[in-house]
């Protein structure tokens, strides 16, 4: 019993010590803070569709991109426009014009922007659409720092290395207005002088996405023709293709370790592919297309949008089980309006930001607002301790038990 007593001590103090050294409960983790919160939206300014929305490295700022031509760039925290660039600029709103091919468009000469990315640095924010050149502005001044041409297609997307020094971009044809060449084309830029150094073709569609692995080493772009393809960055070359998609890979991002990367296609599904080999690891049903997704930085969760009834749903990275949806962009009865192009959690991964296309909306979710649980508004030694005492009780207990017992077996000799 005394040895019993002893190793319950040992355990207690064990715990305790252990916690310092993260052992205890993880309070900074994404599943621990609760349900995502609203914290600001803005719908104004706008009457074109938005295509994307991106976050400034430091969190501070948020861009979005819209059908018009137009990039508009707002303060994260408060939800104000910084800033409001493109051939639009100076224009507040432009009433009824949709220019997503459902309505007619009056803006002249209309070409949508489709995608930003920042600098790792955040001094540039690069701008790409349908009018074929990538836009780079000076994020101090908001004037044109330099203009990428080349491609003949419009510019779906884009993104830098993690280092700064390379710029990554995908083009295809717009399928509302089919007015740009189909080239299905990667460009990889130097940024600092501006020149396109690699062309990657292999695609037979649209490339709808491309991104840097977290070390640099390797791209994969997705496209609209059903696959994936994974791309060497020291030299440029192709390595393999990864297949499993019945409809066009409208997005893809990697986990935060490298390892793994998720996709979201036409056909109403999600996957899980390892990144090594190309090999798919799982699938996940999604209520409709999946126009983005993106891994959350502590590689648990996933947020995952898309069309109609998709709304935002945050999934476990490894089941794909549904954790929370977002449903705010529903009308006064209850009709989801249009899709959620484009999620992005914030670089510290404390907060979500959204782009609702016909709903021309952008939203910004935070963690923990209004229902935390227990772990985060405890704080983090207090588990551990209560633990520990509890553990010297019981010890306590059992010691006092057997010497009671010793007691009275002397007593009764």
């Amino acid at each position: 019993m005394k040895g019993t007593a002893r190793t319950i001590l040992t355990l207690g103090v064990l715990s305790i010590l252990m916690l310092p050294l993260g052992m205890g409960p993880n309070v900074g983790a994404a599943g621990n803070l609760g349900d995502l919160s609203l914290v600001w939206s803005r719908s104004d300014g706008h009457n074109a569709t938005s295509w994307s929305v991106r976050w400034s490295p430091d969190g501070t700022m948020l861009s979005q991109t819209f059908l018009d031509n137009s990039t508009v760039v707002w303060n994260s925290t408060t939800g104000s426009r910084i800033v409001k660039l493109g051939s639009h600029a100076n224009s507040t709103a432009e009433s009824g014009t949709r220019c997503d091919g459902n309505q007619t468009c009056t803006i002249t000469a209309h070409l949508p922007s489709r995608v930003t990315a920042w600098s790792p640095d955040g001094a540039y924010l690069a701008v790409g659409g349908d009018d074929t050149v990538i836009w780079v502005f000076n994020t101090t001044s908001w004037g044109v720092a330099k203009t990428l041409t080349g491609h003949l297609g419009s510019v779906l997307t884009l993104d830098f290395s993690p280092d700064g020094k390379y710029l990554a971009s995908g083009s295809g044809t717009d399928k509302v207005f089919m007015n740009n060449v189909p080239e299905n084309l990667i460009k990889v830029w130097d940024f600092e002088r501006g020149t396109a150094i690699a062309n990657m073709t292999g695609h037979t569609d649209g490339v709808m996405e491309v991104k840097w692995s977290p070390d640099g080493s390797r791209l994969v772009s997705a496209s609209d023709d059903k696959t994936m393809r994974m791309w060497n960055t020291t030299d440029w070359s192709y390595m393999f293709t990864l297949r499993g998609h019945a409809g066009g890979v409208l997005a893809v991002d990697w986990s935060p370790d490298g390892e793994r990367l998720v996709s979201g296609s036409r056909d109403y599904k999600m996957a899980l592919w390892n990144a090594s080999d190309g090999k798919q690891i799982a699938k996940w049903t999604a209520p409709n297309c999946v126009r983005s997704v993106d891994w959350h930085m502590d590689g648990d969760i996933i947020a995952a949008s898309g069309v109609s009834e998709a709304m935002v749903m945050i999934r476990n990275a490894t089941t794909g089980v549904v954790l929370q949806a977002l449903e705010d962009n529903k009308d006064a009865s209850g009709v989801p309006i249009g899709a959620i192009m484009s999620a992005r959690w914030s670089p510290d991964g404390q907060m979500l930001a959204i782009a609702s296309g016909k709903e021309v909306t952008i939203r910004v979710y935070a963690f923990g607002l209004t229902r935390p649980t227990i772990e985060s508004a405890i704080p983090g030694w207090v588990p551990g301790v209560t633990v520990f005492v509890s553990i010297i009780v019981v010890a306590t207990l059992v010691t006092y038990a057997v010497m009671k017992r010793k007691v009275r077996r002397t007593e009764r000799r």
